[in-house]
């Protein structure tokens, strides 16, 4: 697998190949290689010919560990007794795999039920699912934690694995940035793209840096409208000016038999 450094550079490294005037940042082609990475996933995951749901490999996906904290106030503004809250918001999921959520505490059950939201506030109440764990993403971001077991309200810390849309700030978010105070060298860190999908990112992004431009300068300044005329002599294919020169000859023959004729 990649890093997000060699992913960068690489991209740089063809752009500079084409052009040596042209100056991008690592910022920005990071930005763009993330936005890629989302819709090839999307587009092999989530295809119409993919009839029957394929979750992403593993190799796309993060595992995020954050911490939790007792809460008496829900995000809809209610009141909720034995309810956990992440400390944090986590990121957008992207819909091309579930999201799998574990404990770390001995004793509480090893994988949590992740549910929708819309289905928290009717769980609990079956005899026989007392000692489920549920956890949703609520609409403020964070991730809200309901149990009926009495050891549920120890819980400090869980661990979220899913395909993010933000790979960079589910790297924030990994153990490893958690055991160095949240700081976290994402050159360094591992692109989570399968390795058949980097050269269709790499060059989805070079394609959106390096594509033409059309910004026609306006030399004349002569207040008319005549810019038109500047783009036509931009694009041309093999051939188009004999074309072009043929078209005007003919024009001007016209226009003399025109004349001509008056």
């Amino acid at each position: 697998m990649a890093t997000f450094g060699e992913i960068v550079y690489s991209i740089l490294d063809i752009l500079k190949e084409r052009s040596d005037d042209s100056f991008y940042t690592e910022e920005h082609v990071l930005f763009l290689a993330k936005k890629m990475r989302a819709l090839l996933l999307e587009r092999k995951y989530k295809s119409t010919r993919n009839s029957s749901f394929q979750s992403a490999a593993d190799i796309n996906k993060q595992q995020i560990c954050i911490d939790v904290e007792p809460t008496e106030m829900l995000s809809n503004g209610c009141s909720g007794a034995n309810w956990l809250r992440s400390t944090v918001q986590i990121p957008e999921q992207l819909s091309v795999s579930n999201v799998t959520i574990s404990a770390g505490n001995e004793l509480l059950p090893t994988v949590l039920t992740f549910i929708p939201a819309e289905r928290m506030p009717y769980v609990g109440y079956n005899k026989w699912l007392r000692g489920f764990i549920y956890a949703a993403k609520s609409e403020d971001g964070y991730i809200y934690l309901r149990g009926t077991n009495p050891s549920f309200m120890l819980l400090e810390k869980v661990r979220l694995t899913g395909t993010w849309s933000d790979p960079e700030a589910a790297a924030a978010l990994s153990e490893e940035a958690c055991a160095h105070n949240g700081i976290c060298d994402i050159m360094t860190t591992e692109f989570p793209l399968e390795d058949a999908l980097i050269p269709s990112c790499i060059e989805l992004v070079v394609q959106e840096l390096a594509a033409p431009r059309y910004a026609p300068v306006d030399s004349r300044n002569n207040a008319k409208d005549d810019l038109g005329d500047a783009g036509v002599a931009q694009v041309r294919t093999p051939g188009s000016a004999e074309r072009i020169a043929r078209k005007n000859s003919e024009l001007d023959s016209n226009n003399n038999a025109s004349n001509n004729e008056t």
